[in-house]
């Protein structure tokens, strides 16, 4: 567990290279004359006297791009600014799945990213670039410790450049490989069948041909139906609130509201489902996160306002502003926030987010956690092999997972792993460094100093010492069964069981 944040026991986070900013577009008007025209004679002025007097000679270019720039830093509204010609062709493309770069996603694992998913026939397959190769260097630039995003975008570039990578493969040996950027025209989603008959979805960004890519797939599916339908929104930083508008008609009955807009004079804009909800109906799961923003948001706060749909995961990006593009007469355009959007119970979640119905912070168990939803009274086992490592999550290895560790003969299990696996939600709190964990009918807080844990009011010990390899918290075994899991005896594979009839 990471005791200083409290959020989470390892970092682990999806961005794609074609990262986009997240927004909804909305129709508006020129702007007015007036005081407007009286601001800009005086910047036009001091813009004129810098360019003809200053001692530093600055091109006229750079004072405007400065003026424009500090114009809008001074709102403080980190979603309004100014977009390039370029810029723009870039940002509408991308939010198109059209877009130049190399046709990898990565995963921010400190100190190196790792490449998860390498796309088929992109530059990165002829370059033989394959999935768990880490990043260490970007034209000869070393990256180790940066935030993904700066790698993801010096690994950008204009279709028909080349970047260098070293990348290192397992087991320690290091590549260089040089890889053509190109157009990438991708779908905005991607789809499978998992066992037992469940739909998953992964909604990368919505688009404008999104809604139809989606409505493709539930028919599909139809024919044959499906048991349940997971929606992944996890790392989606929005796009069109059409788009969303339209999705939601897929799920919800035609006339439901599915946002409110309200201006800055009050005036409100509602959005109402339309068409025939197809997947109505069907128990439906949506996988959110830390970087499901905007659109998003929109559609996964109609969802759970409707109790139409189980969100899984963790707390949204919390983007409840609503931004609309301007074409500038000289090229580019203006991104200017016009609007905040509230969801169908008039929650407004901007800077707050929404909060998920079942908190999953390990990011590998997320979706195992939301096939568990799809069958809620089904027992939930994790076992682990304690010779191998591989971990087992309801029947299936679970890549990622921590492994169990043996000290002195006593078997100790990663904590937030182990009880998220089994269905229990963990909360770390610094003061009085404290874990919370809460289960249905079931409530303990762990005393980490005290080796100690509190249930229903009565303070005992673990039987065991608490210790932290590698920043994730460990806790023996006779802690699980303390709050009721059922365990095996622990041989070559440990198995751990907790049914929810059993949590009350």
């Amino acid at each position: 567990m990471d005791m200083k944040s409290g959020v989470v026991f390892m970092f682990k986070r999806l961005v794609p290279l074609c990262l986009i900013l997240s927004l909804l577009f909305w129709p508006v008007l020129p702007a007015a004359a007036g005081d407007v025209d009286r601001g800009a004679s005086t910047v036009k002025e001091i813009m004129d006297y810098v360019h003809r007097y200053h001692i530093g000679k600055p091109e006229v270019g750079q004072l405007v791009d400065g003026a424009v720039r500090g114009m809008l830093e001074n709102l403080g509204d980190p979603y309004t600014e100014y977009l390039s010609p370029e810029g723009l062709d870039q940002f509408t493309g991308s939010l198109e799945g059209e877009m130049a770069g190399i046709g990898v996603e990565l995963e921010g694992w400190p100190p190196y990213p790792a490449v998860v998913k390498v796309m088929p026939g992109s530059p990165a397959t002829r370059a033989g670039i394959r999935e768990k190769d880490r990043i260490i260097r970007v034209d000869g630039q070393e990256v180790g410790g940066l935030p993904l995003q700066q790698v993801v975008e010096k690994i950008r570039g204009p279709a028909g450049s080349r970047v260098v990578l070293t990348i290192r493969r397992s087991g320690g040996q290091d590549l260089t490989v040089e890889v053509n950027r190109e157009n990438l025209n991708l779908p905005t989603l991607e789809w499978q069948m998992l066992p037992g008959n469940t739909g998953y979805i992964n909604i990368r960004t919505f688009g404008s041909r999104t809604a139809e890519e989606l409505k493709a797939v539930l028919e599909k599916w139809q024919p044959a139906g499906i048991s349940g339908l997971i929606l992944d929104l996890r790392s989606d930083p929005g796009g069109y609130l059409q788009a969303a508008v339209d999705i939601a008609g897929y799920f919800l009955p035609a006339g439901q509201l599915v946002v409110t807009t309200v201006d800055r004079d009050g005036r409100k804009e509602n959005y109402y489902t339309a068409g025939r909800a197809m997947a109505a109906g069907i128990p439906l799961v949506v996988l959110v996160d830390g970087m499901t923003a905007s659109a998003a948001e929109v559609l996964a706060g109609a969802l759970q306002d409707y109790k139409a749909a189980v969100l899984v995961g963790d707390r949204t990006y919390g983007k409840g502003v609503v931004q609309a593009i301007i074409p500038l007469e000289a090229g580019g355009a203006l991104k200017i926030t016009v609007a905040r959007y509230l969801t169908p119970r008039g929650r407004s979640i901007d800077g707050s987010g929404l909060a998920p119905d079942r908190w999953v912070l390990t990011p590998a168990l997320q979706l195992p956690a939301a096939r568990q939803e799809l069958h809620p009274g089904a027992p939930r086992t994790v076992i682990f092999d304690l010779k191998g490592g591989a971990v087992m999550v309801g029947g299936e290895e679970c890549p990622g997972g921590l492994p169990a560790q043996v000290r002195s003969g006593d078997v100790y299990l990663p904590l937030r792993f182990t009880l998220e696996a089994l269905g229990f939600q963990v909360r770390w709190q610094e003061e009085g460094r404290l874990v919370f964990i809460d289960a249905p009918g079931r409530k303990a807080v762990l005393h980490v100093d005290r080796n100690t844990v509190t249930i229903n009011g009565l303070e005992q010990p673990l039987g065991g010492t608490l210790y932290s390899p590698a920043g994730s918290l460990y806790a023996p075994l006779s802690l699980f069964t303390t709050l009721g899991v059922t365990v095996s005896p622990p041989e070559e594979h440990l198995k751990l069981e907790l049914s929810p009839g059993k949590q009350e």
